[in-house]
């Protein structure tokens, strides 16, 4: 599957479409089923964001 490298625990980059919070963040959460409309809660050391798995690529 194209996101088998969202899991909870992984380090992902993030492609914010705004521009504003590009990087490496960690998956928090994932839901069960996860579609290119799902929302992937990640984290770093200063914020956190819901965003969609076609926003991020693995590191």
């Amino acid at each position: 599957m194209k996101y088998d490298f969202i899991k909870v625990g992984a380090t992902v980059c993030w492609h914010d479409p705004e521009g504003i919070s590009e990087g490496e963040y960690k998956v928090a959460s994932v839901p069960d089923n996860l579609e290119d409309d799902s929302v992937v809660l990640i984290t770093s050391g200063f914020s956190e964001a819901e965003v969609f798995p076609t926003e991020l690529s693995p590191v």
